[in-house]
């Protein structure tokens, strides 16, 4: 298969109607931003694994933002390379624990490969009205197991990117309102993560995968609650 050429089974059926919601959040062509940076970084420490970053599925390509720890700076690659580009395909989270074992076929991973990832986890984003823009993912050098708890969590903190994003596209029309919510946003939502990452830091044994304790989902679900009140703050102000 050329490497210019994606795959039909990487194409969802909704693909033009999905792009075009993509393009809604004016993600392509913005910079480094510390929230989601943050987030991102959080996520990689939360699950002990060495890389992390949000995708963001393109036409043709895979937009690379708030990369954490990768071991290249990559800021796109081609879509048939990149397991995000399968991982929207579907509404749950998209574990491999051994790419070496098992790995979608329509997707090429030889870069994965020569970069020493074997492991990777990943959870949509999905916009309120139901189009898988890109995922939450990790990275990892060895193969680890993934359990259901793990994934509940990856889930979680992938909804919190989303909300995010759905706050930063109101606010994007309607710079007056910035300066107001954005300064208490940065400032809970970091309290908060620095929160999440002490509890999984002290729930993780000293060999081995970290154990998500139910105190550790509940603090990621109250991340994404906090951020829904600023969402719908916003859209009173709109």
């Amino acid at each position: 298969m050329p490497l210019n050429s994606i795959p039909a089974s990487l194409i969802p059926a909704d693909d033009a109607a999905r792009l075009q919601a993509l393009a809604r959040y004016q993600l392509l062509d913005a910079s480094s931003e510390k929230v989601l940076d943050e987030v991102v970084a959080a996520t990689a420490r939360l699950f002990g694994v060495s890389n992390a970053m949000l995708s963001v599925i393109e036409k043709d390509q895979v937009l690379v933002k708030a990369p954490y720890n990768l071991p290249v700076a990559i800021e796109r690659i081609p879509r048939q390379q990149s397991l995000c580009s399968a991982t929207i395909l579907q509404d749950e989270t998209a574990v491999f624990e051994d790419l070496d074992q098992a790995s979608p076929s329509s997707v090429d991973i030889s870069l994965l490969q020569q970069l020493g990832l074997h492991f990777y986890a990943g959870h949509n984003l999905r916009t309120p009205d139901g189009y898988n823009i890109g995922s939450l993912c990790i990275y990892d050098g060895p193969p680890r197991q993934f359990n259901p708890a793990e994934r509940a969590v990856l889930a979680t903190l992938a909804g919190l990117m989303m909300r995010l994003l759905e706050l930063r596209r109101t606010l994007g029309a309607h710079a007056e309102t910035s300066a107001v919510l954005w300064a208490p946003v940065y400032q809970v939502l970091g309290a908060q993560l620095v929160r999440l990452t002490a509890l999984a830091e002290r729930t993780t044994p000293v060999a081995g995968p970290a154990h998500l304790t139910d105190a550790v989902a509940q603090e990621a679900r109250s991340i994404v609650t906090v951020i829904d009140q600023y969402v719908d703050a916003a859209l009173r102000r709109v």
